[in-house]
């Protein structure tokens, strides 16, 4: 991505800002480890190189694909307060053109009240004849790959997703609660195709009237052969690699009417309906059980129901959670419980006022 950007037409990279917000090796929460330190580094040195008058963001730790998003928009949207930014992921080649195309849409997005997310990369399963037939057409986006996005709008869909922050974030993004997130969807009886911070995104559009669009013509080719969401045999059942790209720019584009907007949101909104009444109940039957990290960082509740549980008490002031939550690993934390005075005495039943009872069923929290 870094290359193709060098490589725009027309002057299009000129007196523009660059920044590449790095997410760390070892996440903050969970402690697992995605990465070689060593690799970051070289991200980093390699975006140095190509610009080198480019700004690094770099939170030292992993935070996840949801937090890292969040905080390159809120830094542009909020602290800077830029009225459109892009966005590219480091999986996505461009055409030379795809910064021209970009300028079209982001001048049709600005005229239009109804327009949040826009994209350059086309229907990647279109052959050349058909890419030849409709280059002049614009269709619902897809994946947030590559997309504009209007300030105004993102505000309205940062406070659409509120919810989804408070399930997600602070939480390894990887290992996230899917469960919680789809139940999120229940009052809407709709759901986007995923727990994915972009399947939340759209779902926000959707309930604000907001369309999301991309050129037909592909205008960037899609590597990401391994990753978070795909795996080299997806890559290629899905037809990534048969991307028609167009080196040219495709001038006059058909941009649609306030009422083929209306025909695209009314389709988005019947998908969505769909997947929550035929895909979703499956999806959650079929969800793995949720993986833990011993060496995760102890949270709240973690400190609560260990106490509850080994102790049978609760700690005895919000000072000892203090101590533990985001700061000691979770197996730490329970083999200190385990290797204590009050635990012994449980155990080998001299705390007479905190007996075990080996009949006591487990609770659903424990």
């Amino acid at each position: 991505v870094l290359q193709s950007l060098h490589e725009q037409r027309d002057g299009m990279m000129d007196d523009r800002e660059v920044h590449l917000f790095q997410d760390g090796a070892c996440n903050r929460y969970s402690r697992m480890r995605y990465a070689a330190d060593s690799d970051i580094q070289a991200c980093i040195a390699l975006f140095r190189n190509h610009f080198p008058a480019g700004v690094v963001h770099f939170p030292g730790d992993n935070v996840g694909i949801a937090e890292n998003f969040d905080a390159a928009e809120t830094y542009f949207f909020v602290k800077r307060g830029f009225d459109v930014a892009y966005f590219f992921e480091d999986d996505l080649v461009l055409s030379p053109s795809y910064l021209i195309m970009m300028a079209s849409l982001q001048s049709f997005a600005e005229r239009s009240d109804r327009v949040a997310y826009f994209a350059a990369y086309g229907d990647y399963y279109a052959d050349r004849d058909e890419v030849a037939t409709r280059r002049r057409e614009l269709i619902t986006l897809d994946h947030h790959w590559g997309f504009g996005l209007l300030r105004r709008h993102w505000s309205a869909i940062h406070g659409e997703l509120a919810d989804y922050r408070r399930v997600v974030f602070g939480r390894d993004y990887a290992r996230r609660d899917h469960r919680s997130v789809y139940a999120l969807y229940d009052a809407f009886a709709a759901a986007p195709r995923g727990s994915s911070q972009d399947g939340a995104k759209a779902f926000a559009c959707d309930r604000l009237g907001l369309w999301r669009c991309r050129t037909f013509a592909p205008f960037a080719k899609y590597i990401g052969t391994k990753g978070a969401h795909m795996t080299e045999s997806q890559y290629e059942s899905l037809g990534f690699s048969k991307a028609v790209v167009l080196a040219d720019p495709v001038h006059r584009l058909r941009f649609p009417t306030d009422r083929d907007i209306d025909q695209f949101l009314a389709e988005q909104h019947e998908i969505m309906s769909t997947v929550y009444r035929d895909e979703l109940p499956e999806l959650r039957a079929t969800l793995p059980v949720r993986k833990y990290n011993p060496s995760r960082l102890c949270t709240e509740a973690d400190v609560t129901w260990g106490y509850r549980l080994l102790l049978h008490r609760d700690p005895e002031s919000s000072s000892i959670a203090a101590r533990h939550v985001g700061q000691r690993a979770l197996h730490e934390f329970i083999g200190g419980l385990l290797g204590s005075e009050e635990f012994a005495k449980i155990s080998n039943g001299t705390a007479s006022d905190r007996q075990l009872d080996p009949a006591r069923p487990c609770g659903r929290e424990e």
